[in-house]
């Protein structure tokens, strides 16, 4: 098996195959990340790829669910993807097929290009849209604005391709919190993603994010604070979704469908903040800049 660089994938992918379709990411700029630092951005020749789909069939044969590896593959052209899953499904045709998507992507490709890959064997995108609060996005230096986000909802919407997305909660800092939760909210309400999967930016050293946090430029939020974001988030929230926050970086821990469970989750979130004192700030400040060394 082929990989270039590291495989980052979600949690709920763990057990999947995984065939490397591109490596690093093709944007690699946002300022909180280091994944792919030291990955430059290449597309897997397809000769690797069945290279490496023939070596999964035989030790794999009866794999469920695959991950197309890299930053971003749904960049490639529709043409390039299409001839990537017809060879997916030449060896697993029925194996659910997900992959990652930047927003951006999605800018170049019209909704019949997203419906011809999706009826080429593309079944799932997972997209790290982050926040929906543009002065966020700017800062960060996701490449692209809210209304980008509503423009690629209503395109994977119209084509009838499922998705999934990724929230950074944490994001715009000491005091915004709350306030960009509820502008993130208000752009989400607006799409519909089956599932939110939610963590909490840990500052990793050699980022741009950590720099401009040695300066002064950007405060860390308070552990309180990224719950009360949580909570401001998901009573905004107005669209039928499930939540996960059980990542290594999640502030709590949970899993709700919304609108089902949006009164039970809220009334336990003002339990723990209501009983959020500083030595319960202190040992989760301890345990997220612990992360920073990892």
């Amino acid at each position: 098996m082929h990989f270039h660089g590291p495989i980052i994938r979600p949690q709920t992918d763990a057990y999947s195959l995984f065939i490397e379709v591109t490596a690093g990411c093709s944007h690699n700029s946002c300022t909180f990340c280091n994944f792919y630092k030291d990955t430059p951005f290449m597309v897997a020749p397809l000769s690797q790829i069945e290279e490496d789909l023939k070596e999964a069939k035989r030790k794999w044969p009866d794999a469920k669910d695959i991950w197309a590896s890299g930053g971003n593959p749904f960049v490639l052209s529709t043409d390039k993807q299409v001839a990537v899953w017809d060879l997916m499904r030449k060896y697993y045709p029925d194996a659910r097929i997900s992959t990652y998507a930047m927003i951006s992507d999605f800018k170049r490709k019209s909704v019949e290009d997203i419906r011809r890959i999706k009826e080429h064997g593309l079944d799932e995108i997972m997209i790290g849209i982050e926040t929906g609060d543009d002065e966020v996005l700017k800062y960060t230096n996701k490449g692209y604005t809210a209304q980008d986000i509503i423009e690629a909802g209503h395109k994977m919407g119209e084509a009838g391709i499922t998705y999934r997305m990724i929230y950074l909660g944490g994001l715009a800092g000491r005091g915004k919190l709350v306030e960009s939760a509820k502008k993130s909210a208000a752009i989400f309400n607006q799409i519909h993603p089956y599932n939110m999967m939610l963590t909490n930016v840990t500052v990793l050293p050699g980022t741009k994010l950590y720099s401009q946090m040695k300066a002064g430029e950007w405060v860390e939020a308070t552990e309180k604070e990224r719950v009360e974001e949580i909570r401001a988030l998901i009573s905004d929230l107005k669209i039928p979704i499930t939540i996960n926050s059980g990542t290594s970086a999640s502030s709590v821990n949970f899993e709700v469908k919304l609108p089902e469970d949006k009164d039970k989750i809220i009334k336990e979130l003002d339990g723990i903040l209501e009983n959020f004192d500083d030595e319960k700030e202190k040992r989760l400040e301890r345990w997220r800049h612990a992360q920073m060394s990892v």
